[in-house]
């Protein structure tokens, strides 16, 4: 009924000739409330410069909202966001007072989160930090005011624990979009859920109030309304109050009092035609309308509704969203040592906490309006942001590591000692790489050793980092073996007075390769074969497709829009490198890694793949390069690996949590938006999808997991005849082009691009190789130092803090906001009740369970050196530990 309204009212209100039909004769709507939202759809930018619309936002919309509510009392507005708040302020400080009376009587009303971000663009403490920005800074600079709705009004899609998120945040009610009309209790796997309300897209459902020409036609529309929607309420037991959400890009404020007044004295003078009494309300105010008798029973649904709009960030926005990724994670890793670094000193004065505030703020400050009108603008914005946080990161991280190394009581007389750090919360065995200042050295021959005294094998290579200026440099790779979780291990460099390496004898490529993990063997454009040796299985079927191999296909498409699908690739021009006989190399050898290069020039770009094969773990890193891209439009590139198991089961990482794909998104298709809208693909069967740190596919007894660089992935095959076995695909990139009327922006990212991907085959599934995928994209951090300079207290090896739980997975150790206790967040990610186990190296006074935002909720038992704790499956929780 509801899309039957929306059909046809659209076209008998464009027409002209709208004959509604009247209230039904039962009353259902007499003695309720219509509410008129009253809002503005607003991206960060998109139908403008960034800077014109944060002009048009205070002089079109909350200037003359605040004069509408001085001159009436009654009216209300909601803005869907608290960067508009935040912006206004800034613009207008003298305002605040204003804003204050508005907002605590509850006629203006700000969206709890900092913006409207496509949700899986962000890892998850950096997706938490929407409501930290949002809904905590709200309160804090806003006191007595009630944020307790979030918007977001255009992305057709919901991360699996966004619920859990809003709702552990203190955030009750969503405002949503683009999904079938109704009321939704969306839950989170661990229970936790929030009552939203979509309309379908949220501009189409108000055009025809809207465009009615006269009263008399506004009536008729919003009668039909409420007609389609009464058999929806009754079924549901939903009170008769409707929420009608008045808002399309740079809507205006409306002013209809004098037909609101008229409306309200008919129902008053007898109410002939069953109406409800009509006012202007905020979405806050409307839900809480709804659910003030409790008997509603509103339709359920749990998991993840893949968004269909991720073209527009990852491959068509690489760079940005690399520096975006890489900067959530270094600003994670540098709270967690800035924090042990303020705990060994005894104090937080020099906590960089205003500069972690802003970076933190400038890593989750683009929204999901890239590209539009001047978009060259708005996506120069949006990356400087992410790479603005990102160097932030570093320099507070590599600032606390350094400082935390010079604390150490050094056992060995050595060169150098490099440090190790590890702000994961387990034990990891990884590869690490240190550069080193060399110039005026007497020596260039050196052993390594580790904390005992035994020598550890490394190789010298030509990556060096660009941390280190000056060009009289050596780079050392080694492997950091069993690094201590959220902690530290001590290696130490010793000249020699001559090289007593081994020399390695080059493998020849044409050959099968061995190790003790693997044997490989190289083929055209990647691996031909891949035997893993413990598993005893070939890891790949190899008969359309080598491993690692890169393809290139046609890739119309916007990113975002109106679309219901996601936009595929086609196979014109596709070409792939197995399509040439470019032969591979072995350019590098040593006692740690084995390396393997192919160069090939392709049309619109030269392709260079490089294999690492390690000789001390069991890992493949995969290197990719896409240089001199020529920006070429409708172009992509994946990678592929074609997998030999039978019917494996695909899972990726979201944020906080895995989806097992066919098993974790919600129930059937998105459904009815608006006419010509309609997702209509059961939400199982979407595809690529967004990812986090990995992706992963089993047949149950192996897998394989694969740590992403990129955030989109694909596992079905996209080509013509496609194989029936899973293709594991990262998305690299993609030149396409933004969806704005005006057409003139496109994402084409010509030049030089790198990519890099680590694989890792196992037993069972991805719950014994989520680690090795986190590992690969959160990589160990060294800090070196002169020992002799030094005279510390502290081992050369040791653990902060230690967690126990299976599946516990330590997401933030930070200072808390507001005072000096110590933030510890962590999640489960195998779905299963864990008791936790959490000890510091600092004695314990006092700990406190906390909601998301750091509010308090309730004290915890505590000894002096740590705290137990039940954590429900797929359970996100914050504790505060006084110290």
């Amino acid at each position: 009924m509801i899309k039957k309204y929306l059909t046809a009212v659209i076209i008998m209100c464009f027409s002209g000739s709208l004959f509604a039909q009247p209230l039904k004769k039962d009353g259902f709507w007499k003695g309720g409330t219509l509410h008129i939202i009253n809002s503005s759809h607003q991206d960060i930018a998109w139908v403008d410069a960034p800077e014109t619309c944060i002009r048009n936002r205070d002089e079109k919309i909350i200037t003359p909202v605040l004069q509408r509510m001085a001159e009436n009392p009654d009216f209300c507005y909601s803005v869907e966001d608290a960067l508009s708040l935040k912006e206004y302020i800034e613009r207008h400080p003298e305002s605040y007072e204003q804003i204050l009376k508005y907002t605590r009587e509850g006629r203006l009303e700000w969206g709890a989160t900092f913006k409207q971000p496509y949700h899986s663009m962000y890892d998850g403490e950096a997706l938490l930090r929407q409501t930290y920005y949002g809904r905590k800074w709200q309160i804090k600079h806003f006191p007595s005011c009630e944020f307790i709705t979030a918007w977001n009004q255009d992305v057709p899609g919901m991360a699996m624990q966004f619920p859990q998120i809003l709702a552990k945040s203190g955030i009750r009610f969503y405002q949503f979009s683009r999904h079938q009309p109704g009321f939704y209790k969306w839950y989170s796997p661990d229970g936790s859920s929030i009552l939203g309300w979509t309309t379908g897209q949220y501009d189409v459902a108000g055009i025809p109030v809207r465009h009615a020409k006269n009263e008399e036609e506004r009536t008729n529309a919003f009668a039909e309304l409420l007609s389609s929607w009464t058999e929806y309420f009754k079924d549901k037991k939903i009170t008769a109050q409707y929420p009608f959400l008045y808002s399309y890009d740079f809507a205006l404020p409306v002013n209809w009092d004098s037909y609101m007044h008229k409306w309200n004295e008919q129902v008053k003078n007898g109410n002939p035609n069953n109406l409800p009494t009509i006012q202007y309300s905020t979405s806050t105010m409307a839900m809480k309308s709804i659910i003030e008798k409790d008997e509603a029973n509103f339709v359920e649904i749990t998991g993840e509704r893949p968004n269909v709009w991720l073209y527009i960030h990852g491959p068509t926005h690489h760079r940005a969203i690399k520096a975006a990724r890489d900067a959530s994670r270094t600003l994670a890793a540098a709270e967690i040592f800035a924090t042990f670094n303020a705990l060994q000193q005894n104090s937080f004065v020099n906590y960089p906490q205003e500069k972690l505030y802003k970076a933190w703020e400038s890593a989750i400050y683009p929204d999901h309006g890239f590209g539009g009108l001047h978009g060259d603008i708005t996506d120069r914005l949006f990356r400087t942001h992410f790479e603005s946080a990102l160097a932030s990161g570093k320099e507070i991280l590599q600032e606390a590591t350094q400082t935390i190394a010079n604390r150490i009581a050094f056992e060995h007389k050595a060169h150098k000692a490099i440090t190790v750090f590890n702000s994961l919360s387990w034990e990891r065995t990884d590869p690490v790489t240190v550069t080193i200042d060399m110039e005026g050295r007497r020596h260039t021959h050196f052993r390594l050793l580790d904390t005992n005294g035994n020598e550890i094998s490394y190789q010298l290579i030509p990556n060096h980092s660009s941390d280190v200026k000056n060009d009289e440099v050596l780079t050392f790779l080694f492997v950091a073996n069993k690094v201590p979780a959220m902690g530290y291990k001590t290696y130490y460099l010793t000249e020699v007075e001559e090289s007593v390496s081994k020399r390695y004898d080059v493998p020849n490529p044409a050959k099968p390769y061995d190790n003790k993990y693997y044997t490989i063997i190289f083929g055209r454009g990647g691996l031909s074969s891949v035997y893993d040796k413990e598993l005893k299985k070939e890891l790949f079927n190899t008969e359309k497709f080598n491993a690692g191999e890169l393809f290139t296909m046609k890739s119309v498409g916007s990113g975002a829009g109106e679309f219901t699908d996601i936009q595929q690739p086609t196979m014109e021009e596709f070409d792939k490198l197995g399509n040439y006989s470019k032969a591979w190399q072995c350019i590098e050898t040593g006692p740690v890694r084995d390396v393997f290069q192919l160069i090939q020039p392709m049309k619109e770009n030269q392709a260079v793949i490089r294999v690492n094969l390690y000789k001390q773990v069991k890992l493949i890193d995969f290197n990719i390069e896409i240089n001199g891209f020529s920006g070429e439009n409708w172009r992509e590139f994946r990678l592929a690996f074609p997998l030999n198991s039978n019917n494996p089961k695909v899972a990726y990482e979201v944020p906080m949590g895995v989806v097992e794909v066919g098993k974790d998104e919600i129930e059937g298709a998105a459904g009815f938006s608006k006419p010509d809208q309609i997702y209509s693909t059961p939400c199982k069967d979407i595809h690529p999808r967004e990812v986090q740190n990995w992706f992963s596919a089993t047949d149950g007894k192996t897998a394989c997991t694969i740590s992403s660089d990129v955030a989109v992935f694909d596992w079905i095959d996209p080509t013509t005849s496609p194989v029936d076995y899973v293709v594991l695909q990262p998305i690299l990139l993609a030149s396409r082009q933004s969806c704005h009327w005006m057409g003139t922006h496109y994402y084409l990212q010509p030049g030089n691009h790198s990519f890099t991907f680590s694989l890792y085959s196992h037993k069972n599934d991805w719950k014994s190789g989520y680690r090795i995928g986190t590992q690969g994209k959160q990589p160990l951090v060294t800090a070196v130092t002169d020992p002799c300079c030094q005279s510390g207290t502290y081992p050369d090896q040791y653990s902060f803090a230690q967690i126990k739980g299976k599946g516990i997975v330590v997401s933030a150790v930070k200072k808390a906001d507001d005072d000096d206790s110590v933030v510890l967040r962590c999640f489960d990610i195998e779905g299963k009740d864990t008791q936790i186990d959490f000890k510091l190296f600092r004695p314990i006074k006092n700990v406190i369970h906390t909601n998301l935002i750091e509010q308090e909720r309730e004290q915890i038992p505590h000894s002096s050196k740590g705290f137990e704790f039940k954590i429900g499956h797929h359970s996100i929780e914050t504790f505060k530990v006084d110290l």
